[in-house]
């Protein structure tokens, strides 16, 4: 299957439960083999190279369980190359506001603004989110991305507003395309 999102693009890709959604997202993450001949901003999918412009926001916890959230977002930040400041930004513009929690105390929501901040972190190429949900800040944030020329990638089976914001779908079924 080729998918090839151009700078300010976006696609959602539906499907129903167990269709490959995810593991499409982990694949373009280097976190999964996808076979074939894969590339991310040209290069090998998981390769520095590649993940440095990579924003994602996994659809599980994303934070282990013996760290505070805020610090996990600041080791994150600070991997990608970028200091607490920075960590602060995306978390403000996550609307995530309760670093001091340790992972298994956050509620869903707090989860996911969590994984947001993280996939926000610096100025990605690429905006991969998996399953996310429609926060006013999660369509702030796929929309500035696209205006600065970034490519958004989005995987739910229930998509919601999120199409009408990307405008460009593709469905899976049994990982291929419906």
């Amino acid at each position: 299957m080729d998918i090839d999102l151009a700078p300010g693009q976006g696609l959602v890709v539906t499907g129903g439960r167990g269709s490959g959604k995810s593991s499409l997202l982990r694949a373009v993450m280097g976190l999964a083999g996808p076979g074939g001949d894969t590339t991310v901003f040209g290069a090998r999918p998981g390769s520095p190279d590649a993940l440095r412009r990579i924003g994602w926001a996994p659809q599980s916890w994303p934070f282990t369980y013996g760290v505070r959230t805020g610090e996990a977002i600041r080791m994150v930040a600070a991997l990608k190359g970028y200091g607490p400041e920075e960590a602060a930004r995306a978390m403000d513009e996550a609307g995530f506001t309760a670093p001091a929690k340790f992972a298994p105390l956050l509620e869903i929501e707090e989860a996911r603004q969590a994984s947001l901040a993280c996939a926000l972190i610096g100025t990605p190429d690429l905006l991969v989110l998996d399953d996310p949900w429609e926060f006013t800040q999660t369509d702030t944030a796929i929309h500035r991305a696209l205006d600065r020329g970034a490519a958004v990638l989005v995987a739910s089976s229930e998509p919601g507003g999120l199409l009408g914001i990307l405008g460009v779908s593709i469905t899976l079924k049994d990982g291929r395309r419906a």
